[in-house]
């Protein structure tokens, strides 16, 4: 009882080393202008198979039953030191000449080698690839497609792996939908990144032929774990096949997996060239978009999608939105700036969502930029007039405030509430010049109404500097009815806000 107790986790023990030992193959492979050479060994044994020629393998692919003449087949193991091997070279007429040895020793091929040979067939075909076109085709029509699906799993190397997949694929009696299941696969059993991307790329007008295997088709290359070559095959489905917008769809769904920025914005880029103003595609466009982290990568990107396309009212408005996540002001300001070129669709949605990107900026240059670009070039609603006003009084600068509120008096008067905001703003400005600067500019304004006069002389009464404030004060003179008694008062109560004597006098003398 107590030996038994000691041998259990003897056994585990042993079992978990052979394990670890299993996992740790040393393998190298090697293709020579036609001489193929194969090398794997672990702890416990070891294979070495070399081949040339054109070499068929018999139909219960236990032998060989064919090499071309001059070519070759060797294959030998060792298993804990016992070392075993069989070399078959085909003559000038494709004669096979057969040897078997046993440890050192060379015998006739037997019924010893010949039973050897069929035992250890099956792994040289699987390791090599030997065969894989004529097996590929018995596996399929003998048991469709599971059974060939079945077989690469039992495979171990990626390039053999990746060309049992390609020779299904030329198969020319694939069932519709079948190409989905490949590629499915394919996602699932090759490890190798660069082996899916070299066949997803070679192969997908194939898979794109129908809708359920374009889907399967996406999931396996989402499945690639490097991002490079993930983007290598989404721009390469994009420059040579005509995707539907279902596909382009799964195709950024796809993109949006990519983790790094700039692979994912060179993807983009690409998609950019067949952007579709489609509700679907734009939500998974800027999904993948919002995905990027790199604030110049999703700047260049969003930047390119307006060079290049007319997008739509609800494009535009995602657009701002995704623009609005980036921590760069020179980044967000060039793309409002670019999106105020663009046009901003005389659309209150799209408006609304340009100044909640605006408000984000922290920078106040970058900000009074924006907001000057916007005020040279849209047609802004009223309610985006009161948000113009509001953005500039957000400006800490009253160097900056001051620049874009003089850009903005071909919107003064057009709206009681929008006028409101502007002086809100004026009355802002901390610097007693640039205030005064504003106030007395805005005087040079044609056909000022009765109502934008007495803001103007409301808000003088907030600068400090008495010189200022006359030199407001005498600029409203020129312009103003001197028989409006309401004017009149007005400028009477800013006027006695002076604390200078001197300039008070000159202000009231201007106006008599």
């Amino acid at each position: 009882m107590k030996q038994y107790l000691i041998f259990i986790p003897m056994f585990f023990l042993l079992s978990n080393f052979l394990f670890a030992q299993k996992v740790s193959t040393r393998i190298s492979v090697r293709d020579d202008r036609g001489e193929y050479s194969y090398k794997s060994s672990d702890t416990f044994s070891s294979y070495e198979i070399k081949y040339k020629g054109k070499i068929t393998i018999t139909d219960d692919e236990k032998g060989i039953a064919s090499i071309s003449p001059g070519g070759y087949f060797k294959v030998s193991k060792t298993t804990f030191g016992n070392k075993r091997a069989v070399a078959i070279e085909s003559n000038s007429n494709g004669q096979l000449n057969y040897e078997y040895f046993s440890g050192k020793s060379r015998e006739d091929f037997n019924e010893e080698g010949k039973s050897w040979l069929a035992d250890i067939m099956l792994d040289v075909l699987r390791k090599t690839g030997l065969g894989a076109d004529i097996r590929v085709k018995r596996l399929y029509n003998s048991g469709g497609i599971d059974k060939v699906l079945n077989e690469i799993s039992e495979i171990e190397s990626s390039s053999v792996q990746g060309l049992y997949f390609e020779n299904l694929l030329e198969l020319k009696n694939l069932k519709k939908g079948e190409p989905g299941l490949i590629a499915k696969k394919i996602g699932y059993v090759i490890s190798s990144s660069s082996e899916k991307g070299r066949i997803f790329r070679k192969y997908a007008s194939k898979f794109l032929q129908d809708e359920s295997s374009a889907d399967a088709y996406f999931e396996g290359v989402s499945r690639i774990t490097s991002s490079s070559e993930k983007g290598s095959v989404l721009r390469s489905v994009l420059k040579n096949n005509k995707l539907s917008v279902a596909a382009l769809t799964k195709l950024l769904e796809t993109a949006e997996e990519i983790s790094s920025s700039s692979e994912t914005g060179s993807v983009l880029r690409t998609v950019n060239e067949v952007f579709v103003n489609n509700e679907a595609f734009i939500e998974a466009y800027f999904n993948t978009v919002d995905h990027i982290t790199s604030s110049s990568e999703r700047g260049s990107v969003l930047r390119s999608l307006m060079q290049k396309n007319t997008i739509n009212a609800r494009a535009m408005e995602r657009l701002l939105k995704s623009s609005s996540k980036i921590s760069s002001s020179s980044e967000q300001g060039s793309i409002l700036r670019a999106a105020v070129e663009k046009g901003l669709h005389n659309d209150q949605k799209v408006q609304t969502q340009f100044f909640d990107a605006l408000d984000r900026i922290s920078s106040t240059s970058e900000k009074g930029s924006v907001l000057r670009s916007l005020l040279s070039e849209t047609t802004l609603t009223n309610e985006s007039m009161v948000m113009v006003f509001k953005g500039i009084r957000s400006i800490s600068s009253s160097s900056e405030k001051g620049a874009t509120l003089r850009k903005s008096f071909h919107l003064v008067g057009k709206s009681t509430i929008a006028d409101q905001e502007f002086f809100k703003a004026v009355e802002s400005i901390d610097s007693s010049s640039e205030k005064g600067n504003v106030l007395s500019s805005l005087t040079d304004e044609n056909n000022l109404s009765e109502s934008v006069i007495l803001q103007i002389l409301k808000a003088s009464e907030t600068i400090s500097s008495s010189s200022e404030k006359g030199h407001v004060l005498v600029s409203v003179s020129k312009v103003m009815d001197k028989s409006n008694t309401k004017l009149k008062d007005a400028y009477k109560e800013a006027a006695r806000t002076i604390s200078s004597d001197s300039e008070y006098r000159r202000v009231m003398e201007e106006m008599y």
